[in-house]
């Protein structure tokens, strides 16, 4: 009796833009920081400290749209189970994470300088620390759990509740007050460099995290394609012990 073949891995075809957005990112960042160093003036009450402010609220803007879309693709998971959906939705969760501690790093250290202290419990920052935790607490379950199934959907399902709190961060001077500057509409870019810097800074991080969501797109398939082809292997080992018994 003929035994059945062994599968066979299927292609996993990488991003078409994926290296060139690499490229672009790398160069808008660049461009960010020359034009930040040499062409933007200091701010006149905060001096050289105020030019972090850039790449702050870039990472801001970041870890806002990539949590949010990590919430809506885990919505799309726990309503029809799509290990596309999980992937995107792991991914940018992580992303979104990693710019969340960027964003935490340099908000002290220009605090310090504009309100005398490292770290004030007013709404903005005190929200936007509650959501980095709810995602690092989601990533960490997921990864921790032993129940790789339960592990997905209860994170999932923790994903898509800390999503209005992250929309909230985007409103919280205007509902609560606070210390914190309203940016686009409080004046924060005061002169046309400082604008030109401003969405260059914008531009490379937005670039540079949709990058990496790319790249740990990519690699999360990979993963989920090495799985399914560990366990069709085992499938056919199977068959074909069951197979050469029968033969003999």
């Amino acid at each position: 009796m003929t035994l059945p073949n062994p599968p066979s891995p299927r292609p996993v075809a990488a991003p078409l833009g994926l290296s060139l957005a690499i490229v672009v990112a790398i160069g808008l960042v660049e461009a960010a920081l020359a034009h930040i160093a040499f062409a933007t003036p200091p701010d006149i009450a905060l001096g050289v400290v105020q030019k972090i402010f850039y790449f702050h609220v870039a990472s801001a803007f970041a870890m806002l749209l990539f949590l949010v879309l990590g919430a809506g693709l885990s919505a799309i998971d726990l309503v029809a189970p799509s290990d596309r959906a999980d992937a995107g939705a792991r991914g940018a969760l992580e992303v979104g994470a990693l710019f969340g501690a960027i964003l935490l790093v340099t908000g002290p250290l220009w605090a310090r300088k504009s309100w005398g202290t490292w770290w004030t419990f007013e709404p903005r920052l005190t929200l936007s620390l509650l959501v980095e935790l709810l995602a690092l607490a989601v990533l960490m379950l997921r990864g921790l759990s032993s129940d790789a199934q339960l592990g997905r959907r209860a994170g999932a399902a923790m994903a898509v509740m800390a999503a209005p709190i992250s929309l909230l961060i985007h409103l919280a001077v205007k509902l609560w007050g606070g210390n914190h500057p309203s940016v686009l509409q409080g004046g924060g870019v005061q002169s046309a460099a400082m604008r030109i810097s401003f969405w260059l800074a914008v531009a490379g991080v937005l670039t540079l995290a949709s990058a990496l969501l790319a790249l740990r797109y990519q690699q999360l398939r990979l993963d989920q394609r090495h799985r399914e082809l560990e366990l069709t292997f085992a499938a056919w080992q199977l068959r074909r012990t069951r197979t050469a018994g029968e033969s003999s």
